[in-house]
């Protein structure tokens, strides 16, 4: 660091002042919030308008995928039938229910037949915590 008595008139010490209205006028922070608002305000409101239906259509574009996915994993589900969304969603409850339900005759039949069933292979309900879900 420079020893301020060295520093020449174009490098000026950098101070922090308080305006009146409690703003910091010499902050870089402030200026780049400044900068931000005023980016943000200087959209027209149609382009305000053509932003957020822009969004919107990702949005609805990005549920429609994951339900698209829902129907490609649900056996019980055909392209030909209708594609609701609660029918989707009913439907791929009912299946996981159907396999959940198999799980279950599965590991008891494993432990008939003396066969052990790894811990980590028995589901045990939701975990509240995502652990439970596979990514």
């Amino acid at each position: 660091m420079q020893n301020p008595s060295s520093i020449s008139p174009k490098e000026e010490p950098i101070t922090c002042s308080t305006s009146p209205e409690g703003n910091d006028t010499g902050s870089d922070a402030s200026t780049s919030k400044k900068k931000k608002k005023t980016k943000s305000t200087n959209l027209s409101d149609e382009q305000k308008k053509a932003h957020h239906i822009a969004s919107e259509q990702k949005r609805r574009e990005n549920i429609r995928a994951e339900f698209d996915k829902l129907v490609s994993l649900t056996p019980n589900l055909t392209e030909q039938e209708s594609r609701s969304e609660l029918n989707i969603l009913t439907k791929s409850a009912d299946y996981i229910d159907q396999l959940r339900e198999e799980n279950i005759k599965l590991i008891e039949l494993c432990r008939e037949k003396g066969i052990e069933v790894p811990e980590e292979l028995i589901y045990k309900g939701p975990q509240n915590d995502g652990s439970d879900i596979a990514i």
